[in-house]
This record gives C-alpha cells, sequence and structure tokens, in this order.
C-alpha cells in the first residue's frame, strides 16, 4: 500500500503550492508556445503572468510569516497527491492538441486546477487544530476565491472580445 504524501509544517504546504503555481506557469508558456487562436495566446500570457504572480506571492508570503506558524508541525495527509493531480492535468494540456485549444479549453483547465487548490486550502483549514495556522489557510482560501473571479473576469471579457 503506498503511502499518501504528508505536509510537515505550514512551511511544507506553502512549498508546495509555490511549486504548483511555478508548474503550471510553466504549462500555459508550453501551450502559448504552440497555440494558434490569437483568443487563447491573450488568455495563455494572461494565465502564465498570474501563476507567476501568485507563485511570488506565495514566496513573499513565507518569507514574511512568522518562524512560529511556518514550522507548525501539521502531520497531515494530502487528501490527493498535488504532484499526481499536476501530471494528469500537464497530460491533458499537452495531449489534446494545444495548437487547437480554445480560450474555452485553456479556461476549463485553469479552472480545474483553481479548483483544486481551494478544495485542498479547505481540506487542511478544516483539519488544522491550530488556530494561527488555521487562519494562514483561510486567507490563502479567499485569495484563491479572488483569483478565480480575476480569471472568470478575464475569460468572460475575452469571450466579449
Amino acid at each position: 500500500m503506498t503511502r499518501l504524501p504528508s505536509f510537515d509544517n505550514a512551511g511544507h504546504v506553502l512549498d508546495i503550492l509555490v511549486s504548483f503555481h511555478r508548474r503550471l506557469a510553466e504549462l500555459y508558456g508550453e501551450m502559448h508556445e504552440v497555440a494558434t487562436n490569437p483568443y487563447t495566446l491573450l488568455l495563455l500570457e494572461h494565465m502564465q503572468r498570474r501563476e507567476q504572480r501568485l507563485t511570488q506571492a506565495l514566496q513573499d508570503y513565507e518569507d514574511n510569516a512568522s518562524d512560529k506558524i511556518i514550522k507548525t508541525w501539521l502531520q497531515m495527509s494530502c487528501p490527493d497527491d498535488p504532484n499526481s493531480f499536476l501530471t494528469s492535468l500537464e497530460a491533458t494540456m499537452l495531449s489534446d492538441t494545444p495548437a487547437n485549444a480554445t480560450p474555452d479549453d485553456v479556461y476549463a483547465l485553469g479552472s480545474k486546477a483553481d479548483i483544486y487548490v481551494a478544495d485542498l486550502l479547505s481540506y487542511l483549514q478544516d483539519r488544522c487544530e491550530i488556530p494561527e495556522v488555521k487562519a494562514v489557510f483561510a486567507d490563502l482560501l479567499a485569495g484563491e476565491k479572488i483569483e478565480h473571479i480575476a480569471l472568470s473576469k478575464a475569460y468572460n471579457s475575452l469571450r466579449e472580445m
């Protein structure tokens, strides 16, 4: 029986999220290199910049958070392996002829990633018994929800063009 990955401390969660968003930015960049639809190209550029911004924001958050919070021991298992999710998403992104991807396709992939991160943070928030760390997960979850709304607005603006 394989053991699900677990989180050692709050800093480990942030490291996983930084890696997650960095890898998504790279995937959107790879798709951008081969996409041909001008609207898809615009959306991919937006999403790549967004993921780069999220990566930097999470790194800054971790750099400025107190050591007490960052080093708080969690010992929680992941509900689903983030690397497996990304590998699956990457396979979907790169196998469905990204050259012909539509903005709808790209938005659907971005939404899957947003939902995954929101579900992960919600899971952690619900199971965390340390109020300070629970508040961190709540803040991160609120930020993810705001980012998803912003992505939806960008997508809808693009559709109106």
